[in-house]
């Protein structure tokens, strides 16, 4: 399920490229996309649903669409936060692998800890 907001997002982005990807009607629908855009009488779920009737009229806008909203989808082989194995520290136990920058050399020796530090 997508946002209103995301809707309305794809609806300005699509604008510009309207000439390339239908270039027969592509000054019809960017009208009737910025008319809907530009209605403040209208509320937001009855807008996103004209817009996305817009879309759906042609086979080449409802695929950019399709395409534009399932790209704001998190990849399901992807972390929040991924590691960037070159900007982590190096760990003790840090072997040099494919991952590495190429030409910088990696220590394997472990480094014994430091002693704690006591307070009075």
């Amino acid at each position: 399920m997508f946002t209103n907001e995301q809707v309305l997002a794809a609806s300005r982005a699509i604008r510009p490229l309207l000439p390339k990807l239908i270039p027969a009607l592509a000054d019809q629908i960017d009208l009737q996309l910025a008319q809907l855009l530009n209605q403040p009488d209208l509320d937001e779920d009855t807008q996103v649903d004209r817009l996305v009737k817009v879309f759906d009229a042609h086979p080449e806008s409802k695929s950019w669409l399709d395409q534009f909203l399932s790209s704001l989808l998190p990849s399901e082989d992807t972390t929040d936060f991924p590691a960037i194995p070159h900007l982590l520290p190096p760990s003790p136990t840090f072997a040099p692998s494919a991952t590495t920058t190429p030409g910088i050399k990696r220590s394997t020796k472990k480094f014994p800890s430091a002693p704690p530090i006591l307070f009075p």
